[in-house]
């Protein structure tokens, strides 16, 4: 278990922002239940493997992808149902309550994206030395503050699970610059494997045929405009080429993308990305 213990800050700060516990720690099924007593703080437990039970007045399991963020005087104990790891922290101060107490209202979960990104906060976080890196230590802890009071949701909502949900953001953020699945799982921190077989149990289809929808989606775009070469078209939708362009989109569409062009010339303006390497 790495456990950090933070020193005394100045009383400008210490008002307003306070971390009290931060701590990763490993589990198994044998492993004592983890308490989290009352207390004034805040409380976020992010589950990096397993699943997890949270006993009375929860009663329900918190598994990995998943960060749930708890308000002040909840009492209750952490039980491991399979091998796993969690990180846990706890929050102070004025500013965190004032942001936190409204984080609340919107919900109290933290998936996808947003998990993975107070994952990468954390684990970079328990590097620091908060003695001799003092100031980088303030600006994590403000860093997650925010990005939790902006980003959390409720499980009341339906929705996939946190990995499709993230994988399906990233294709559709970033459909120029991906060619395969191998960088998708790695960006997800899954295997490849896995990242198939759970997409294609949720969503019907593989990560790349999702993908390649999103490309020809966007191509379409393009083509409708009419003033866009196939060169652009393919390096701007992620193709490798203009021939492979045509080639997908017929097999995908049935007809050839001059096809396509012709039969659907608009007005359209296209939307071409931020930044664009030929």
């Amino acid at each position: 278990m790495s456990n950090t213990t933070v020193p005394q800050l100045p009383m400008c700060i210490e008002q307003q922002l306070k971390l009290n516990t931060l701590l990763y720690k490993e589990m198994k099924q044998t492993s004592p239940s983890f308490p989290i007593p009352s207390s004034n703080c805040f409380s976020l437990i992010l589950v990096e493997k397993g699943h997890f039970f949270l006993s009375n007045p929860y009663g329900y399991e918190i598994k990995k992808e998943q960060a749930i963020l708890f308000s002040p005087l909840s009492s209750f104990s952490l039980t491991a149902k399979t091998e796993g790891s969690f990180f846990f922290l706890s929050l102070d101060g004025d500013l965190t309550h004032k942001l936190l107490t409204e984080t609340i209202k919107k919900g109290n979960f933290f998936l996808g994206d947003h998990y993975y990104t107070l994952k990468k906060d954390l684990k970079h976080l328990l590097t620091l030395d908060p003695y001799t890196q003092s100031d980088g230590f303030a600006i994590d802890i403000f860093s997650i503050l925010m990005h939790m009071y902006h980003h959390s949701t409720s499980l009341s909502k339906p929705m996939y699970p946190p990995i499709v949900m993230s994988a399906i953001q990233i294709m559709e953020e970033n459909y120029t610059y991906l060619y395969g699945i191998e960088e998708l799982a790695e960006q997800l921190e899954v295997s490849k494997n896995h990242l198939i077989r759970t997409f294609g149990e949720h969503v019907g289809m593989s990560p790349l045929q999702y993908l390649t929808s999103v490309k020809i989606k966007h191509a379409k775009n393009f083509l409708e405009v009419g003033e866009t070469s196939m060169e652009v078209i393919a390096v701007s939708c992620g193709f490798s080429s203009a021939d492979y362009f045509r080639k997908v989109f017929k097999k995908e569409t049935g007809i050839s993308p001059k096809q396509f062009q012709k039969n659907n010339h608009s007005n359209k303006k296209a939307h071409y990305p931020d930044e664009l390497y030929l």
